[in-house]
């Protein structure tokens, strides 16, 4: 499984997603690695984040990558429509005879033919200085889904969202929101087995900065900054003395 999670801040976007990679029905004996790479840099503004069946997803990004540099795109919008638009015809190419739409009961009973599962949220700026978080889900044939309320995440989501309707204040810096970003993978990683590995970050900013991803080095270090913070939680309801 996995968990993405992308904020929106007064001066930036923050993307950050874990790693690992679930194999087999999360209802019985699965397998996993901590090697899954989901956050991908399309173009300087514009970065994008999977979910589902990932080395799927890694092929139609390795695609829609070359395309957005082939064709020089930038901004929010554009390269979301190159990536629905290389999503739908990889799909299509691929599997011509399951429907892209499938109804729901069908396929919860396992009666009907369903496309590998993948969704992305795809960040960034627009020209005139916008932030922009998109969804797109194979499930509806990656149609465009505008969060505008500041955040989205995707995969394992319940924590996540608990502390982010809790925590997060839209007016807030990068530097503020990048601690939130990977604090929400982390705790969800630990409560929950589907959700862990080394985590990725990357922050987007309008103008000259763009997109940059953070070293591993320092999302460490915000971890541990992070552990300290829950620590100063925890220790703030108990009586110092014992």
């Amino acid at each position: 499984m996995t968990l993405l999670v992308a904020l929106t801040g007064k001066d930036g976007i923050v993307l950050a997603a874990d790693s690992r990679g679930t194999f087999g029905d999360p209802r019985g004996v699965t397998a996993q690695n901590d090697a899954q790479e989901k956050l991908h840099i399309l173009a300087k503004h514009v970065a994008v984040m999977i979910a589902g069946s990932g080395e799927v997803g890694s092929l139609v990004i390795d695609i829609a990558k070359k395309e957005a540099e082939g064709n020089g795109l930038d901004w929010a919008s554009p390269v979301m429509e190159a990536l629905r638009a290389t999503s739908r015809k990889q799909y299509q190419e691929w599997f011509p005879s399951v429907p892209a739409i499938q109804a729901p009961q069908l396929a919860q009973t396992g009666q009907g033919a369903v496309r590998p599962d993948l969704a992305f949220i795809v960040s960034g700026y627009e020209e005139d200085g916008s932030p922009k978080i998109f969804g797109l889900g194979s499930f509806m044939d990656f149609s465009p889904a505008l969060h505008q309320y500041g955040f989205a995440v995707q995969g394992v989501a319940q924590y996540a969202l608990y502390l982010l309707n809790r925590l997060y204040e839209s007016e807030r810096t990068v530097s503020d929101l990048t601690p939130l970003a990977v604090y929400a993978i982390t705790e969800t990683a630990s409560q929950d087995g589907k959700v862990g590995g080394p985590v990725s970050v990357v922050t987007i900013r309008p103008g000259a900065v763009g997109c940059e991803r953070l070293s591993d080095a320092t999302v460490t270090e915000i971890q541990s900054v992070n552990v300290a913070r829950q620590d100063a939680l925890k220790n703030s309801f108990y009586s110092r003395r014992r």
